[in-house]
């Protein structure tokens, strides 16, 4: 019996210490699979190609713009709302911050705006003009006294222009917008759009069709990983979820899902046929955009301009059926400004700028034939001169949606 008994505590002991050493390698493992992650995330910002606005040579070309040394009011207009899920759209703009002022259907205030001035406003008909756009047309950077529509606001003293514009919005994510307000029974004068940035991205970084693209920022980003990569939680993969916030696993899965040839990537798949349930074929695009589409910048601009032509269209047929003009606006773009201040020298040079510049002749050209339908400011920023219109790579300073808000006038007013 007390053999038995050694024999038993010899047996528990050292079981507890393979338990106790098999933890310990686990949690060295992971630790060790965590550490390989941080250095070598999915994203990695290149900062070759961009000068950080909140770097030191970036807030003194702030201070410039808005001749201002408040670097604390500097860094409140850099810290803009963000985006939040919405039950219906695809997501709409965060809460209001410091000069930021967003409320009622997630429009950018005017400073004199309240939420009883704007719903007085809203439920006049044909009497506004709605404005939609991405982050440059929210305004980015900048005050709400700042923004391209308050400066529409400002020039034009016979209209009142709405700022429905959204952080990451494209024209897919616009018109949802727009057809969403037109069923809750608002009734614009006009519309206009203010597009040509996002439209790149959007459907460059997706492998669906176009109308099937999502927009990343919305859907993919922070969020959803896990759902992306086993599907809703159910009985059966309830427990590779689990398994999947390990550090090892996460690293074992992206190394089996790595993708060896980014061009072998199926391009251009049905949602409603293979539906969204690969998160790393979704970030391959996300962030292999350029290279993937270097040598196919012809056949993204067709895409590209076949889609505004269907959705210049569409919004046509609208504005008949709900009584509004609808007016389109081909934007300038900071990525393709000559001796633009936080852009830097090996930008030029990536493949970044190749698809971006070569997209932006095609679409021009297409403007300027009449083969697309679309007003072209894309120039406006240059000719009236690039330094002091941005306040980062992409985002337009007052004195650039000052310009850009002049050029939209002249455009719009034209017969």
């Amino acid at each position: 019996t007390m053999s038995s008994t050694v024999k038993i505590t010899a047996l528990i002991k050292t079981t507890c210490v393979i338990v106790a050493i098999t933890l310990l390698l686990f949690i060295a493992i992971n630790a060790g699979a965590q550490l390989y992650l941080e250095q070598h995330p999915l994203s990695v910002t290149d900062t070759r190609y961009f000068l950080d606005e909140e770097s030191s040579e970036g807030i003194a070309i702030r201070k410039r713009i808005f001749n201002t040394n408040d670097e604390r009011l500097l860094e409140a207009y850099v810290n803009a709302p963000g985006i939040r899920p919405h039950t219906v759209l695809h997501f709409t703009e965060g809460p209001s911050r410091p000069y930021y002022t967003v409320g009622l259907e997630g429009i950018r205030y005017l400073p004199d705006w309240s939420d009883n001035s704007v719903r007085s406003l809203l439920l006049q008909q044909h009497t506004q003009t709605f404005v939609f756009g991405g982050s440059t047309t929210f305004g980015d950077g900048v005050p709400d006294n700042s923004t391209v529509v308050a400066r529409l606001n400002a020039l034009d003293g016979e209209a009142t222009y709405i700022n429905f514009g959204m952080q990451a919005y494209d024209s897919i994510r616009e018109v949802d917008k727009l057809v969403y307000l037109l069923r809750k029974g608002y009734r614009p004068r006009a519309v206009i759009f203010i597009d040509g940035l996002n439209e790149v991205t959007t459907f460059a970084r997706s492998p669906y069709e176009l109308h099937d693209s999502p927009r990343a920022q919305g859907l993919i980003l922070d969020r959803g990983q896990v759902a992306l990569v086993f599907g809703v939680p159910v009985k059966d993969n309830r427990l590779l979820a689990l398994a999947y916030s390990f550090p090892v696993v996460h690293l074992i899965y992206r190394y089996l899902n790595r993708t060896n040839d980014i061009n072998d990537i199926f391009i251009r798949k049905s949602a409603n046929v293979h539906g969204l349930d690969d998160w790393f074929e979704l970030m391959d695009f996300h962030y292999n955009w350029a290279t993937l589409h270097k040598n196919r910048i012809d056949e993204l601009a067709d895409e590209i301009i076949h889609y505004y032509k269907e959705n210049v269209s569409f919004v046509r047929q609208l504005g008949d059926a709900f009584g509004f003009t609808a007016h389109f606006i081909y934007q300038p773009i900071g990525l393709l400004e000559s001796n633009q201040e936080f852009l830097l020298e090996e930008f030029y040079t990536s493949d970044y700028f190749a698809v971006y510049d070569r997209i932006d002749s095609t679409i021009r050209e297409a403007i300027s034939q009449g083969l697309l339908k679309m007003e072209d400011c894309s120039r406006a920023i240059s000719g009236a001169g690039v330094q002091g219109s941005y306040v980062d790579a992409t985002h337009y300073s007052p004195q650039g949606n000052e310009i850009l808000a002049s050029c939209i006038l002249q455009r719009i007013s034209a017969p």
